[in-house]
């Protein structure tokens, strides 16, 4: 009845539209289905959630509900994009440099929204406009190559000694593989370590890194170890919350786990940005400016064109070659075709900068390999607590092949397996550790009530399995692991069901690079330093080989910036 109702109306009102004499106006055409929709994109670490609110004729609204990217990498397009997209009613925006697959995920989320408030996304495509500083020469005292925590420091400290200090950093974002970071930060005699009456000394420190790095430079260990105390303290003046965490050498993040880098690069942020350092992000250097044998500056790419910055000194922190497969290729064949876990930025710039203007490189062939659990070929999670906790290691033919609490130096071994293999446990690990058991509620691991079962599962040799955990199992209740030393002995793998967790190898990190002295600066194949041009962090090859990378950026960037500011006087 009611909707009978309702026509009987509308044909009532036609009829009397129809008998009046006047003109009606035309009813506005609306250009979106008015309300608010719900948009879904696949992000690196899983899905961005989107709510976007329209009118009739606009885009209001842009809410991202819920999302797990990288802390200042893949958030930047969440936090740019929604003021953009409203502001100018376009989708028309720049991928975020570094923050690719955040970038296409959040705007395919919008695209859905927009889809289905009744319009086609590809109409919304009105270039933005865009605001640029005219690509112009300038000058200051020191220029600064790359905004990772090695950068940061050095222009941090260079400008705290009064100097004028550009920093250029290629991405859209500082942070570079530092934000990555959740290792410790390596040190000693810091302030909370005296409190707390830790007995460990720098010595100490030291005598730990030349007996563990014997490729290592001692006097470089020396000064690592008596600085990075002092880094650790300067670190936390300026708003990092480290917190002692060992009997021992460490420091680590007060905040959550695993948040090392990004609690340190977040405070470097806020320490340049308070010393008035000129950050210049999108920004690529292309080459070093040489003047009668002094570098006196640098060329570089920014949105607007080419354009030089001349100084009286650089410093060059523009990490790695991680990310460079052509580069990584050459130095390790081995290496030929593996994907990376660190900045999309590493790509060698300063290395090869550098090397144009005569310096020496040193230890270049010096490629970290780590290995990840690989989600849907995007999200990769480190499993250290699996190794570290209790779990084997075995390759695909069901046989263990290293120390696995030495995981962070065995991913050569890993490659020599074929690039490969699987973490062998059972549920006591599960129960007992709460990372491993929020990867179990993820679906990261395969899973059979017998060791025979899951081998069939997984395409493992079932016999050799069940050998080696026979074995290791003889180990551990021996006290003594007989194959590879393993110091911790403590899974006795009687409590199923059993889990297994593939791991692939990644290229972390490079610890090779421009060679430099302990005075970070950079010097030629005749080790001689070349005047006006420094360079630490994961860019330069100080002589630490790879020791505590976070320490090392700080200690050494720390150097490079009063270094250079003394030089350009």
């Amino acid at each position: 009845m009611r909707t009978i109702a309702v026509l009987l109306c509308l044909v009532l009102l036609l009829g009397l539209s129809g008998c009046t004499g006047g003109s009606t106006e035309p009813e506005a055409k609306t250009i979106y289905k008015a309300g608010t929709y719900t948009g879904i994109g696949d992000g690196r670490n899983g899905p961005i959630v989107v709510q976007v609110d329209f009118s009739d004729d606009a885009i209001e609204d842009i809410r991202v509900y819920s999302h797990n990217e990288t802390y200042n990498v893949g958030d930047i397009p969440i936090e740019l994009y929604p003021e953009l997209i409203v502001k100018n009613q376009s989708l028309a925006v720049d991928i975020v440099s570094g923050a690719t697959i955040s970038s296409v995920a959040l705007l395919s989320a919008i695209q859905q929204c927009v889809q289905d408030a009744g319009r086609d996304p590809a109409e919304l495509k009105t270039e933005i406009p865009k605001e640029f500083t005219p690509a112009a020469d300038t000058t200051v005292d020191i220029v600064v190559v790359g905004g990772g925590a090695a950068g940061m420091t050095a222009a941090s400290f260079a400008a705290e000694a009064g100097k004028k200090v550009i920093l250029v950093e290629k991405l859209a974002f500082l942070g570079g593989t530092s934000a990555y970071s959740i290792e410790s930060f390596g040190s000693s005699e810091t302030i909370l370590h005296k409190a707390l009456g830790v007995p460990a000394t720098a010595d100490d420190m030291y005598k730990n890194y030349v007996k563990s790095n014997p490729k290592g430079i001692p006097e470089a260990f020396d000064v690592l170890a008596h600085n990075n105390g002092k880094a650790a303290d300067w670190l936390r003046s300026i708003g990092a919350p480290l917190t002692v965490t060992s009997s021992g050498f460490s420091v680590t993040s007060a905040r959550e786990a695993g948040k090392l880098g990004q609690v340190i690069t977040s405070a470097l942020m806020n320490e340049v940005k308070k010393k008035g350092v000129d950050v210049r992000v999108n920004t690529r250097a292309v080459e070093l400016i040489m003047e009668d044998g002094a570098v006196a500056g640098v060329k570089v790419e920014g949105p607007s064109g080419e354009y030089a910055i001349k100084a009286k000194a650089v410093i060059l922190t523009t990490g790695g070659f991680g990310a460079n497969n052509e580069m990584v290729a050459k130095y390790v064949p081995e290496l030929k075709g593996y994907n990376f876990s660190c900045s999309p930025g590493a790509t060698g710039d300063g290395q090869l900068m550098a090397e144009a203007v005569g310096a020496q490189l040193a230890d270049i062939d010096y490629i970290r390999v780590n290995y990840l659990y690989n989600a849907d070929g995007v999200k990769v999670y480190y499993m250290g607590s699996l190794a570290n906790m209790g779990a084997i290691f075995v390759n695909n033919d069901g046989k263990r092949f290293i120390n696995e609490q030495l995981s962070y130096n065995a991913g050569m071994d890993v490659v020599a397996q074929g690039g490969t293999g699987w973490m062998f446990f059972d549920q006591s690990l599960v129960d007992s550790i709460q990372d491993i058991r929020e990867y179990y509620n993820l679906g990261l691991f395969e899973s059979a009530p017998t060791i025979e079962e899951l081998a069939d599962k997984i395409g493992v040799n079932k016999g050799n399995l069940v050998e080696t955990v026979e074995r290791y199992v003889g180990f551990v209740k021996n006290g003594k692991d007989e194959d590879f030393g393993r110091p911790m002995l403590n899974l006795t793998f009687d409590e199923p069901p059993y889990y297994a967790c593939k791991l692939t190898c990644y290229v972390q990190g490079t610890f090779g690079g421009i060679r430099t002295d302990t005075g970070a600066r950079v010097l030629d194949t005749n080790n001689n330093a070349i005047p006006g041009l420094y360079a630490a962090g994961e860019c330069a090859s100080a002589g630490t080989y790879g020791a505590n990378p976070m320490a090392v950026n700080v200690v050494f960037g720390r150097i490079a910036g009063e270094g250079a500011a003394a030089y350009a006087q």
